[in-house]
């Protein structure tokens, strides 16, 4: 997988505000590259796995989160920590008023949940895509819609598929962008949800395409044929061959100044 040269196409074709962002679920911290940023460790902080992403997109910095991750949400979903029966049936969510939970909407959250097996992965090893020194499992696209339509369309006749199906939830985006993009070898959309707004603040204007690798090279095939015809493009093509419209008095005056009387 040539990493430049697909984080050379994303800059040509989509035109993205923040760097597309490369994950790499790691067993160990073995796996871990020599320059990489534990929060607790190197910065005294306990963040979110958003949070981190946010980091790498924003910043340009290699971060990696484990079981200390602030956010239970990817700790259960990476499957950094085993919950408790108290939390797989939602009744611990339901005494902490969590999100105004019962214990049945937090039985269902959990249940619903995209997981990895518990102990299989470590650490989320997350880094700006032209930065990543390993070889991602997934790259996250954080843009407008106008840009992810043009990268959901790369992404579709690159890889010969009419459609993309879309689960949308009222939050856990990260379960989405890395454990269900993983798990089902398929690209996912996601419309960014209240936690990550309330933690690293995307735009209102974004949402994010999450892509596996496996697929990764098909895409920046489509991204180029597609160019080439001159409609899935960035900005957006808009038809322009027009007569311009003026108020009254303008067509008047413009044969006055051709002399057309």
């Amino acid at each position: 997988m040539d990493l430049k040269k697909i984080n050379d196409a994303f800059t040509q074709y989509l035109r993205p505000q923040t760097f597309p962002v490369a994950v790499r679920m790691c067993s160990s911290e073995k796996e871990l590259p020599p320059k990489v940023r534990l929060p607790q460790r190197d910065m005294g902080l306990t963040i979110s796995l958003c949070h981190a992403i946010a980091m790498a997109r924003r910043y340009g910095w290699v971060i990696a989160v484990d079981k200390t991750v602030s956010c239970y949400v990817p700790a259960i979903s990476l499957g950094f920590v085993k919950p408790p029966p108290d939390i797989v049936d939602g009744s611990f969510q339901a005494s902490l008023g969590l999100w105004g939970m019962t214990k049945e909407a937090g039985a269902a959250a959990i249940e619903s949940m995209h997981k990895f097996e518990y102990g299989l992965y470590t650490h989320a090893l997350i880094a700006p895509l032209d930065r990543a020194a390993f070889e991602p499992q997934v790259i996250i696209q954080y843009a407008s819609p106008a840009q992810l339509w043009v990268l959901l369309t790369g992404y579709l006749h690159g890889n010969n598929k009419g459609g993309l199906d879309v689960r949308l939830t009222t939050g856990s985006g990260c379960t989405s962008y890395i454990t269900k993009t993983m798990l089902t070898d398929e690209a996912q959309f996601v419309l960014v949800g209240t936690g990550e707004r309330l933690v690293p603040h995307p735009q209102d204007y974004e949402c994010a395409l999450s892509i596996p690798a496996s697929k990764i090279e098909n895409t920046v095939k489509g991204l180029e044929e597609n160019y080439k015809t001159g409609v899935f493009r960035y900005p957006v093509p808009t038809f322009m061959r027009y007569d311009s419209q003026h108020p009254p008095g303008y067509k008047e005056m413009r044969s006055h100044l051709l002399d057309e009387d």
